[in-house]
Formats: C-alpha cells, sequence, structure tokens
C-alpha cells in the first residue's frame, strides 16, 4: 500500500469560511489540526477503505466505529486532505425509492458499533485530488462531538467491493 499525498489546505490552514465552504465539521475549537485534538475516550475507528471510482467522480469511504468508552460518541463529520468536500450520508428508502440524505450526525452509544457500509452509511467524498488507485492509502480524519478527532488510514479498493 503506498500513502497518498493530499491537497488542498493543510492543517491549521481552515478558516471558519473554509469549513462551511468545504462542509467541513463545525467542531469547537477545530481549525483543521487533527493532531492537536484529543482522540474521544474507548472510541475507535476502523476497518476504514475507500471506493476507487474512475475520473475523478464523487466516492464514499466506509468504516467500523466501536465504542467501548462511558458516553455516547457522536461523530459530526469527517475531512481529508485529498478530498475538497467531505460529508456524512445515509441511504434512506421513501415511496420505494433509495435516496442518500445528509446525516449532521451519528450516535454510536457505550457499548456498541456502527457500522458504515455500502447501501448504508458511509462518508460521501467529491472532489479528489487525483485519482484514486486501488492500493494507495488515504488519511480520513473522524471529527466527534466535544472537537475530538481520530484519523485513521483508509485503503482504495476497487468499485465493485462490498467490504
Amino acid at each position: 500500500m503506498r500513502p497518498l499525498a493530499g491537497g488542498g489546505a493543510k492543517p491549521g490552514e481552515h478558516s471558519h469560511a473554509h469549513a462551511h465552504a468545504h462542509a467541513h465539521p463545525h467542531a469547537p475549537g477545530h481549525a483543521g489540526d487533527a493532531s492537536a485534538a484529543a482522540a474521544p475516550e474507548g472510541v475507535s475507528v476502523t476497518a476504514c477503505w475507500i471506493r476507487a471510482l474512475p475520473n475523478r467522480l464523487p466516492s464514499a469511504a466506509y468504516f467500523r466505529i466501536d465504542n467501548r468508552g462511558a458516553r455516547n460518541a457522536v461523530l459530526v463529520g469527517a475531512q481529508s486532505a485529498h478530498f475538497g468536500k467531505v460529508m456524512l450520508h445515509a441511504n434512506q428508502t421513501v415511496d420505494g425509492m433509495a435516496t442518500m440524505v445528509h446525516a449532521d450526525q451519528v450516535v454510536v452509544p457505550p457499548g456498541e458499533r456502527f457500522e458504515f457500509a455500502p447501501g448504508g452509511h458511509h462518508v460521501m467524498l467529491e472532489q479528489p485530488a487525483s485519482e484514486l488507485r486501488v492500493g494507495d492509502v488515504v488519511p480520513l480524519t473522524f471529527w466527534f462531538e466535544g472537537g475530538r478527532a481520530l484519523t485513521e488510514s483508509c485503503e482504495i479498493r476497487p468499485a465493485a467491493s462490498l467490504k
């Protein structure tokens, strides 16, 4: 696996306007630098992967959140320097039609696991800085309520992947 160099703003260069323009989370004290943010206690993000799509088409990230902490883990957003726009999405069926909707947050109660998987919740990744290639690795930062963050390496997998 090869780490993929990111594009876009560097950590610490995010302004309030930049956060809104690129749908970054509105976390208290968030300055775009996850290394300065504490991770939520007892929470882990694992098994992260991104579907490789051709021609810089929008893609999605899938992963698992485990909450072994004593409080709800509330995911409020995600970001990656490799994508211009990153949003939490859910799929829902209305009148027999599946549709994607924006999710403001995802709550994972203590002792629970939440799976982001094809056909369900996912992180929508738009405006990639470069073509995604199978085997590349892209860091994705997950922002939780209270300005806490976790960064996970996400492997790029073939478009037909379901896991």
